[in-house]
């Protein structure tokens, strides 16, 4: 019998968890803070200060 092929994942799933200073973050990426669900409008790498709730520009309550 011939192998089946498999399909392999194009790209990686959004990160989750919890909001965390040091993490890189992409467009599209979730993140739980302050029991809210946040979703990133700009990629970037989170620094203390940049919590979701403290910076509209990054971060979209979801």
């Amino acid at each position: 019998p011939r192998p089946t092929p498999t399909t392999t994942p194009t790209t990686p799933p959004a990160q989750g968890g919890t909001w965390a200073a040091g993490r890189a973050y992409q467009v599209g990426d979730q993140v739980t803070y302050g029991g809210a669900t946040y979703r990133c409008r700009q990629a970037h790498t989170a620094i203390p200060g940049w919590e979701p709730p403290n910076v509209p520009a990054l971060w979209l309550q979801v």
